[in-house]
């Protein structure tokens, strides 16, 4: 099992594109731009599409980049967020990567450290300007009540 991803060094895996990132180092680069309250880098990672959608826990659908930095001005305006990843679970084919991973957003609040846990999905499109993300959506979750990665909580069925 790999250990949770705080950003930091790149690490090896997708398609290198015509930036020279993989859509890995690419997520890696976004979560550090996030860690340093940066939206303009945040916004470069985005793709120029106009149908791109982010969907932040409990918000609305946003489409556009315009929207998109509207909403990473207001998230970041009280500065960076510490985010910890985990259960990356990765589906390249093409020009198209998409991941699915657990993050652990950690904030202090009144002099106490919380951490909320959402389940993420970040989708990846490789064009002229090498991977660029074109969906984020993340949901609250209950770690708790989820069963340990690689087993599905049911019991085993025969499948013919």
């Amino acid at each position: 099992m790999r250990p949770p991803r705080r950003g930091g060094p790149r690490q090896p895996g997708g398609a290198a594109g015509s930036s020279g990132l993989s859509s890995l180092a690419v997520e890696d680069a976004i979560y550090e731009a996030l860690a340093r309250a940066d939206v303009d880098a945040l916004m470069e990672l985005w793709s120029d599409e106009e149908d791109t959608v982010c969907i932040h826990p409990s918000g609305t659908r946003l489409l556009g980049n315009a929207a998109i930095r509207r909403s990473w001005d207001l998230i970041l305006s009280q500065g960076g967020l510490l985010i910890i990843r985990s259960q990356l679970q990765r589906v390249a084919a093409g020009t198209l990567a998409v991941h699915n991973l657990i993050e652990t957003v950690e904030v202090v609040e009144n002099g106490h450290k919380r951490s909320f846990h959402m389940a993420c999905t970040n989708a990846y499109l490789h064009g002229g300007k090498g991977w660029r993300q074109v969906l984020h959506h993340a949901a609250p979750v209950d770690l708790e009540a989820q069963p340990p990665p690689g087993q599905s909580g049911h019991a085993p069925r025969l499948l013919h």
